[in-house]
């Protein structure tokens, strides 16, 4: 569903991701691993067009999209839930969701979304008419991936969904993200928890300081020494 080829990212003349390539293939879930500074994010930026690329490209359903615009990407099928959720705290619940339905024809289809996304999500139901700024870091995140959901994705990309959440919540979040999974979404997903993402994902790179140092099976990683002491604090 995605290739990326030699992906070459730079902020000015300060490369931040460096000649990376990785694939995603249709209902998988995907990590990217590393730490603060890794180029984790930068590299979720470049697929969803954010960032342009200084090298490389970026093929999503054997098509190049290198250069097509984000709004282009969301309306093929691309949807980022940023790093830090990006809801709109002033606005309720429910605009929050409908703004992530910007892209497309408002009729009965975006109607029954919303309503699947409830469904999924029965908090954010309870608390539709509640303005989003008072919800809880975990109902945040949620309301973050239901409006994420609202554009109709085939590929999702997860920037650090578990940032800054209890544990209990973080199981239940990664319960969620698995089944969304299972509804058809393919995800890539950005994280530092790494004992969490392997535990969900069918395949994983590791980045460091913008390079690509591994990748593999989640089981074949938590086997290697490094990414043991690094990651998982073995």
């Amino acid at each position: 569903m995605l290739n990326i080829e030699h992906l070459t990212v730079k902020y000015g003349v300060i490369p931040a991701v460096m000649d990376v390539s990785l694939r995603v293939e249709k209902g998988q879930i995907v990590t990217i691993l590393g730490a603060n500074g890794a180029g984790k994010t930068t590299t979720l930026k470049a697929i969803m067009g954010v960032l342009r690329p200084a090298g490389g490209r970026i093929y999503y359903q054997g098509m190049e999209v290198t250069a097509v615009s984000p709004v282009q990407r969301v309306r093929q099928g691309i949807a980022l839930v940023p790093e830090g959720r990006g809801i709109f705290n002033r606005l309720t619940v429910e605009e929050n969701l409908l703004l992530g339905a910007y892209c497309r024809p408002k009729n009965d289809a975006v109607k029954k979304d919303l309503e699947e996304v409830y469904t999924l999500f029965p908090r954010l139901a309870e608390r539709k008419k509640q303005v989003a700024g008072t919800l809880s870091g975990g109902e945040q995140q949620m309301l973050a991936l239901g409006r994420g959901l609202m554009s109709k994705p085939k590929l999702l990309l997860l920037d650090e969904p578990s940032l800054g959440l209890a544990p209990l919540i973080v199981r239940e979040l990664y319960a969620l993200i698995t089944k969304i999974r299972e509804q058809g979404v393919t995800i890539l997903l950005v994280e530092q928890s790494a004992a969490v993402a392997l535990g969900v994902a069918d395949y994983a790179y590791v980045l460091e300081s913008g390079n690509l140092k591994l990748s593999g099976k989640p089981e074949e990683l938590k086997s290697l020494e490094d990414v043991k002491r690094i990651y998982l604090g073995g």
